[in-house]
């Protein structure tokens, strides 16, 4: 579901803390090097037909209704079901692996997922990152 006020408040904190007023990469620029990240390349896992990889992270940490913010786009997104998502398709194909820079998190704040234009899925968060290693073959490990 839409929500026009959230995103024109993410909108305004982010312009508002960026030296240069853009919304572009500006979230990752203060991550700090601790915090655990594993990067995968999610256009091999979906020609690869290896979805439920994502799926069984997502069921493993009990994720289910998220919020999205599409960097692109501008909008913001609450309450989303991540699983029906993985699996939403058009004429040509599965959607979810096209959601370029866009952040995926819910309200415990305790992991965030990261969709890039550069074609990868990034897993932020301690108990997210060791179960996506685990659950991740390395062939689609990049970071």
């Amino acid at each position: 579901m839409k929500n026009p006020k959230i995103e024109k408040e993410l909108i305004h904190y982010i312009k508002s803390n960026s030296d240069h007023n853009s919304l572009y990469w500006y979230p990752l620029v203060h991550v700090e090097k601790s915090i655990p990240v594993a990067a995968y390349d999610i256009i091999g896992i979906y020609q690869n037909n290896n979805i439920y990889f994502i799926e069984n992270i997502i069921k493993w940490c009990h994720i289910e209704k998220v919020s999205l913010f599409q960097m692109d786009y501008r909008e913001y997104f609450e309450n989303e079901n991540i699983t029906q998502l993985l699996y939403e398709r058009d004429k040509d194909g599965y959607i979810f692996q096209w959601y370029a820079e866009t952040f995926i998190f819910d309200k415990s704040k305790e992991w965030l997922i990261y969709l890039s234009h550069e074609n990868t899925i990034s897993f932020t968060g301690e108990k997210i990152v060791t179960i996506a290693k685990q659950m991740i073959p390395l062939c689609y490990l990049i970071a």
